[in-house]
């Protein structure tokens, strides 16, 4: 297949080396520091895999052309941006752009600019990191990458990025629901960096001494994702919480180190989006209205500062 990668940091880096040392055609599009390391040096994956790999790179999508796959993995703020500046090159008639972020609120964003049919939202899981530009450390985690349709049919475009997910050793799933796939995560993620970034607290603490604020905001997360159709098993908390258990105590989410160390964050796609989204449906959220009020006082404090 044919596949362009925007942005080659932690998931993009991760997925685009994957496929490409699969035999997968992919190009990847970045910028500044990542685009140079990238000509000069190739990508690089450290850490549980080792792998180096000449990775085509540039910051014109026009070089590349139409493509079947776009995988865009930028942060949720720079999602529109992305997609005005590269996709009108990369897009033919029967293109995909897969959605990374966490949240659900790319494939809404990507909606209004390229249609519904053109967008498959995607659930990465993998625990990776830039440790300089151009280099991945790749620490572990399910390595996998789920993706479908807005409306979940399966087009041949679809059925093959699976395919080549599988045969470049990325775990994938046939999902027939992909929005429940979606909320799935959020419940796992958003009130993980949420509460972690309100009480500037790692994984353990939260699961000991602030565990009742934490599955308090992980229940309402879960209370608005069923009102807005997923499905979702009675005892989801539960599972997520003994599901982070076994992780590392001292971990914490890339959007609560963003938050806390004063850099742009994904607080709108994430905690910020989940009192609005419990309006739509009706579903009261109080712990994480809270909570978003304050770290949205942050956030402006450190936009001001």
């Amino acid at each position: 297949m044919r596949i362009a990668v925007i942005g080659a940091g932690a998931i993009g880096g991760f997925y685009g080396a994957a496929l490409s040392s699969a035999g997968q055609d992919v190009s990847f599009i970045a910028r500044g520091a990542t685009l140079e390391a990238l000509r000069t040096h190739g990508l690089r994956i450290i850490g549980e895999q080792t792998l180096t790999l000449e990775a085509p790179a540039t910051d014109d999508a026009a070089t590349i052309g139409p493509v079947d796959v776009v995988l865009i993995c930028t942060k949720t703020f720079q999602v529109a941006d992305a997609a005005h500046t590269y996709l009108p090159a990369l897009m033919g008639p029967d293109t995909l752009v897969v959605t990374t972020q966490n949240g659900v609120q790319a494939p809404f964003v990507l909606e209004k600019i390229i249609g519904r049919e053109h967008v498959a939202p995607g659930v990465c899981r993998v625990w990776s990191k830039i440790a300089e530009p151009g280099v991945i450390d790749l620490m572990g985690g399910p390595k996998s990458l789920v993706a479908g349709t807005w409306d979940d049919a399966v087009t041949p475009v679809l059925s093959a990025f699976r395919t080549a997910l599988r045969d470049a050793g990325i775990a994938t799933t046939d999902t027939t629901n992909i929005w429940t796939e979606l909320w799935t995560k959020v419940i796992h993620v958003v009130p993980q960096g949420a509460v972690g970034a309100l009480l500037d607290a790692p994984l353990g603490q939260l699961l000991e001494r602030h565990l009742p604020l934490y599955r308090r905001a992980m229940t309402e997360t879960a209370d608005v994702a069923r009102a807005h159709g997923a499905h979702l098993p009675d005892d989801v908390v539960e599972t997520t919480l003994g599901f982070v258990a076994g992780q590392d105590p001292t971990s914490t989410t890339s959007f609560q180190r963003d938050i806390t160390a004063g850099l742009p964050s994904e607080f709108a796609a994430q905690v910020g989006a989940i009192p609005a989204l419990g309006d739509e449906v009706g579903v009261d959220t109080p712990v994480n209205d809270v909570i978003a009020e304050v770290l949205r006082l942050a956030e402006e404090r450190h936009r001001r500062a």
